[in-house]
């Protein structure tokens, strides 16, 4: 019989900043999907990665704190960046070409999947009743929002290709994130983001002509909501939160996102709410509450070991 010592405990900070995650992450997805209408996707990946990790780096530089990675970090820093970044950023921006906001980020935040198979497979995490089970209700959030665009889903199969191979990226940085790192989080975060973004930057003038010639105030403001609330905010609270927690119950605690995608949707592209949301609100409730135990004391929480530094 499972114990509660089967469940991790998440510090009261960690459990603070996914709400701000889940905040930054999902308010982001429609505006997302006004940028990639804008700007191809190249151009437009590149730009919120490039900007982002420059200005988050300037506000470290401007903090007083040292900007440079250690040199035995660069190379897991430059994997890392490959695909929390780079992957990451050019497959979920392709999905979000050919599906709608609301329904991509559902298929994105498939990644706690992913991120438990990973987990387990390398030995650094244990499968057990209450994480199958939360797992479980998550999974089944996707397929309640879903199941009404399973007919859409079949006429865009390389949309949904896209978002899964988005979320694999995800899942397979965060559990390479999941380390001792002696850079800060915060520069940490800069330099991925500046990292991953060059592989996109070189790539845009090859495959995007006239990346420029349809692009407005709206796409510019898609841009700057990107860079400032999605990337400057929630993706430099993300690599803290990988420093709190274990990598597979981190990714559990961002399956929220979605529902604040589709209720951004709502508010800002005029989809429709029914009872799928509803439903899904209660899973992803009763997943959240099956696996997390609150806690103000971190050195209580049952963390993975890191990976062993490399050279």
């Amino acid at each position: 019989m499972e114990t509660n010592s089967n469940r991790v405990t998440i510090p009261a900070k960690a459990l603070l900043l996914l709400v701000f995650i889940a905040l930054a992450f999902g308010s982001g997805w429609p505006l997302m999907k006004l940028g990639v209408i804008e700007l191809p996707i190249l151009t437009f990946r590149w730009m919120t990665a490039i900007f982002s990790g420059v200005g988050v780096l300037a506000l470290a530089a401007i903090m007083g704190q040292n900007i440079k990675l250690h040199r035995e970090e660069i190379r897991i820093a430059l994997i890392c960046a490959l695909f929390n970044v780079t992957g990451w950023f050019y497959f979920s921006g392709l999905g979000l070409t050919m599906l709608s906001a609301g329904r991509a980020t559902i298929l994105a935040y498939t990644h706690p999947l992913f991120t438990f198979m990973i987990a387990y497979a390398i030995g650094r995490d244990r499968i057990t009743a209450r994480r199958l089970f939360a797992l479980f209700c998550g999974m089944s959030m996707v397929i309640v929002l879903s199941a009404q665009d399973f007919q859409a889903f079949g006429e865009s199969p390389f949309g949904v290709l896209a978002m899964l191979s988005g979320a694999a990226c995800f899942a397979i940085g965060a559990n390479l994130q999941k380390r001792t790192w002696r850079t800060s989080s915060f520069v940490l975060a800069g330099w991925q983001m500046l990292l991953g973004g060059i592989p996109l930057l070189i790539l845009a003038p090859i495959f995007d002509r006239n990346p420029f010639i349809e692009f407005t105030l709206l796409g510019a403001s898609a841009v700057a909501y990107t860079v400032l609330v999605g990337n400057m905010i929630g993706f430099v609270l993300w690599i803290k939160v990988l420093e709190l927690v274990p990598a597979p119950i981190a990714t559990i605690g961002l399956l929220p996102v979605p529902m604040v995608g589709i209720i951004s949707g709502v508010v800002i592209l005029n989809e429709s709410v029914g009872w799928q949301e509803v439903v899904a609100l209660l899973l992803i409730t009763t997943a959240l509450a099956s696996t997390l135990n609150l806690s103000s004391n971190v050195k209580n929480q049952n963390i993975s070991p890191p990976l062993p530094p490399r050279n």
